[in-house]
């Protein structure tokens, strides 16, 4: 009876690494070749898995699942899946084992994917030759091109049409130089629909993980001002040292510290549609037009900000209790 309990706890896991890989595998397989963004699910099924057996079986099925993709696709492809993916898939498991709070969790698995993905452009650059920026510019050139083509049919004068690659130039130049910052929020994207989903299939296999805070609960941490200032002095300190990259610094930095002004301005507007009691249709609507309407994001930003300081839903206050 021993033996057959031991070989059944070996079973379980074989079988369901089985499923596992194979879904990955056609999840990959579709990704690759007709649906892209589906590949953002990659880490899904290894964090679940590897959340209910263990870290180092979620690993050893990350490698071979990569290699599966390399004999399938090419060895570049599952090369590259296998660092984008591992890293974050294991640093969300381990988070979630250790049972660290959610935004420790996304922040962990963000910042993994972020390195990744940069590695993977660091290496591409250098095997091929070729930078990934470059390539960039290259296709907002192109793309620029179709663009002006466009707006020449539509009979625009060859003032509107300067006026207007003049701004997509702008826009363009303007894409690169926050690149690092769209990176990030991809990857913080990535790490939030891969948790909330992994939390909703871990709890209908009766296996509990802390939940995400709901949107109107959502705050910047307590030292989050102490943490800008720091980061602000020592991109200053390190201008005085080699100041080439001071200026994209400074404007991704700016990216990133004013979209957690935006999300905690939503935040604070959620929770007062609350209060008032209109209903999760209405407020997702409305949360969803503010996010839309440029010209608002302004508004709520500054009124993420103002709420970092007075705490209007005494949140800050609660925790100290």
């Amino acid at each position: 009876m021993n033996f057959l309990d031991k070989e059944n706890k070996w079973i379980s896991p074989l079988v369901e690494g089985i499923g596992v890989m194979a879904s990955v595998v056609i999840v990959s397989l579709v990704g690759i070749y007709i649906f892209p963004f589906i590949l953002i699910l990659y880490p899904l099924a290894f964090i679940v898995y590897g959340t209910k057996h263990g870290l180092l079986p979620s690993g050893i099925l990350l490698l071979i699942t990569g290699g599966l993709i390399a004999v399938g696709v090419d060895i570049i492809s599952g090369i590259i899946f296998i660092l984008a993916f591992a890293p974050v898939s294991l640093g969300m498991i381990y988070s979630i084992k250790k049972r660290r709070r959610p935004l420790e969790i996304l922040l962990t698995g963000s910042l993994l994917f972020f390195i990744s993905v940069i590695f993977i452009f660091g290496a591409i650059g250098n095997f091929s030759g070729i930078s990934m920026i470059k390539q960039l510019e290259e296709t907002f050139k192109e793309t620029l091109f179709l663009q002006l083509e466009m707006l020449e049919s539509t009979g625009l004068s060859n003032l509107e049409i300067a006026r207007w690659k003049e701004m997509l130039e702008d826009a363009y130049k303007y894409m690169l130089l926050i690149l690092p910052s769209i990176i990030m929020i991809i990857a913080f994207g990535v790490s939030y629909l891969n948790y909330l989903i992994t939390g909703v299939i871990l709890r209908l296999m009766g296996i509990g993980i802390l939940p995400m805070p709901r949107l109107h609960k959502f705050s910047v941490p307590n030292n989050f001002a102490l943490g800008m200032m720091v980061m602000f002095v020592g991109i200053y300190i390190g201008k005085q040292f080699d100041g080439r990259y001071f200026d994209t610094i400074l404007l991704n930095l700016i990216v990133l510290i004013g979209l957690a002004f935006i999300l905690q301005g939503i935040a604070v507007i959620d929770y007062f549609l609350l209060k008032i009691k209109f209903n999760k249709i209405i407020r997702g609507v409305l949360i969803v037009v503010t996010i839309i309407m440029a010209p608002v994001l302004t508004f709520v930003s500054l009124l993420g900000g103002i709420d970092m300081i007075l705490d209007f839903r005494k949140i800050r206050r609660r925790k100290s209790q």
